[in-house]
């Protein structure tokens, strides 16, 4: 929150990869730094056998339903984290689950808190090389968790009052079109396409798509902080403040629950 008020950031939306633990302390040090705070959340789906994370913005982060799979996703990724020290181990890379459980502290557990800690242990330089070694998929520590059908993620975000939008659709592979086109059947909301990766040919295809699916065009730094060499500060987007006029217009148009403080407190 600090690093967003820094660049001049005034709204802001966390969306941590399947958890909402961090958005009661960013709503206090937001509320110190006279920063917007939305309630956001990354959720990690499947869709034809290909990775897709869907955002939601908005929503009622205490929503029971939610936080129960949220809570089955935090033993999922416990249980794959050790699944995956187990693979390294075999190839002779020994990392302990004390170590990953420092870096990730009471957050989530991921993939990157392993490359920090293969980084860490020297056995990569970047956590672009252990994913591009080990963790990526197809790699050979690439263990697969048991998750959502993109269908049920939207559903599930619609039912706790957010709006759902379909991340960084262009990793979604060749016919990313496609798979968002059957995501906009499915009930989704928005398209993220103001992002850190897009020039400008890209960003004009995402708002072609947006307004031929009628969806909202949303804007992400993708910021995790953890020194990667294409990573951009925060709100270090190409997202026009006539976009993002638009974005909040259409949240306080669905008189969501997570828009105040209030609704991630």
């Amino acid at each position: 929150m600090r690093s967003a008020a820094n660049t001049g950031v005034q709204k802001i939306a966390l969306t941590d990869l399947d958890s909402t633990d961090g958005l009661e302390e960013a709503a206090i040090t937001a509320e110190s730094l006279a920063l917007q705070l939305l309630c956001g959340i990354e959720l990690s789906v499947l869709h034809d056998n290909v990775d897709t994370h869907i955002l939601g913005y908005g929503f009622a982060k205490t929503f029971k339903p939610l936080q129960e799979y949220l809570e089955e996703q935090r033993a999922g990724r416990h249980s794959r984290m050790q699944r995956i020290l187990k693979i390294l181990s075999e190839n002779g890379i020994t990392i302990s689950e004390d170590e990953i459980l420092k870096i990730a502290g009471a957050g989530s557990i991921g993939r990157p808190h392993i490359a920090r800690a293969l980084i860490t242990s020297g056995y990569v330089s970047s956590i672009q090389e252990a994913f591009d070694k080990w963790l990526g998929d197809g790699k050979p520590a690439d263990i697969k968790r048991q998750r959502l059908l993109p269908a049920e993620a939207i559903a599930l975000i619609h039912e706790a009052e957010g709006l759902a939008f379909i991340a960084h659709p262009i990793f979604l592979g060749a016919n990313y079109e496609t798979l968002v086109h059957e995501l906009a059947v499915m009930g989704l909301d928005g398209i993220e396409t103001y992002y850190k990766h897009y020039g400008s040919e890209t960003i004009t295809k995402h708002e072609q798509l947006g307004l031929e699916l009628a969806l909202i065009l949303s804007g992400g730094s993708d910021y995790h902080g953890l020194g990667n060499p294409d990573d951009r500060e925060i709100g270090d987007i190409p997202f026009p403040d006539s976009a993002v006029v638009k974005f909040m217009e259409s949240l306080d148009r669905a008189e969501l629950p997570g828009l105040s403080l209030a609704g991630v407190s």
